[in-house]
């Protein structure tokens, strides 16, 4: 029973640390026909806070490679961005479970996910040679949906999975207002949704309530190459039940960060980002850091 417990810990361990991740700069704008891509290395460690149970120090170090593609086109006369990402995790998970220490090792690809955005309101779609003189409004207004494919490893015979082994689908509405040319700021409000996993753990059925999270980002530019942001984000609900009994464990958390993006050349750049824990009721309280490079190339006429 308690390795069943450390099991039901750790399994929304991935879907609590993407709920809360920070996305400054979600408006920026691109001309149509432009693609991007390259790698990011993530690093995750920190405990999960437990109310009672007989599980003490449940900690986990999570390292994540993340090589991801895009491109930006037009649609329905809107500029739309579309993005696949294909994480590969090597993690260590780590508890006391009744006094006995309890450790398990899983490396292997993370559910793939796949996201499609659109500003609205603000901005006009432009090709590379209009883009610099293309009229921007200091109001802007966009949307993204992504979906998170079952790709990953997972074995219902394992305590610990990388994989969810369930969809799960993001929906996203985002702001920006820009106050000075340097400086402007942005508010994202966005939920998960989940469907059922039938195969959780030896034949059980796990369900998940919505989960919904808030962002405000405050982003300074330095210039054309360079740019800095600090952002909070807040979590809240997600219950999971087990064969239909609810585990009375939403999540209360909230989480805080700063990213930099430098420019390196005419087509590639640099980003780094740091969040930690600023509340954590229930769920993940993990320090995250993360470093990318990007590569960008426009379409042929």
């Amino acid at each position: 029973m308690n390795r069943f417990i450390l099991f039901l810990l750790c399994y929304g361990l991935g879907f609590v640390v993407h709920a809360q991740d920070l996305e400054p700069r979600f408006l920026s704008s691109s001309p149509t026909g432009t693609n991007f891509s390259g790698v990011a290395y993530g690093y995750s460690s920190g405990n999960i806070l437990l109310n009672g149970l007989e599980v003490e120090n449940l900690n986990a170090k999570i390292n994540t490679f993340i090589p991801f593609y895009g491109r930006s086109f037009k649609l329905f006369n809107k500029l739309t961005k579309i993005s696949v990402a294909a994480p590969y995790s090597v993690a260590k998970f780590n508890a006391l479970v009744s006094d006995v220490d309890t450790t398990a090792y899983r490396n292997g690809f993370n559910d793939f996910s796949f996201k499609m955005s659109m500003i609205l309101i603000g901005d006009q779609v432009s090709s590379l040679k209009e883009f610099a003189k293309r009229k921007q409004k200091k109001f802007k207004l966009g949307t993204a949906f992504k979906v998170k494919v079952p790709l990953g490893r997972y074995d219902e015979t394992k305590l610990l999975n990388l994989g969810a082994n369930r969809w799960a689908f993001q929906f996203k509405i985002a702001s920006s207002y820009t106050l000075t040319k340097k400086l402007l700021l942005e508010l994202h409000i966005e939920s998960w949704f989940f469907t059922e996993n039938t195969s959780y753990f030896n034949g059980n059925t796990l369900k998940q309530k919505p989960l919904l999270s808030t962002q405000l980002h405050a982003i300074y530019l330095f210039g054309p190459k360079f740019w800095a942001s600090a952002s909070v984000g807040q979590v809240a609900w997600g219950e999971t039940s087990i064969n239909g009994v609810a585990k009375n464990n939403n999540q209360k958390n909230s989480r805080f960060g700063t990213s930099i993006s430098y420019k390196v050349g005419k087509q590639s750049s640099l980003k780094a980002s740091i969040t930690n824990g600023l509340y954590t009721g229930k769920g993940a309280d993990f320090t995250s850091v993360l470093v990318g490079y990007s590569f960008v190339w426009f379409d042929k006429k």
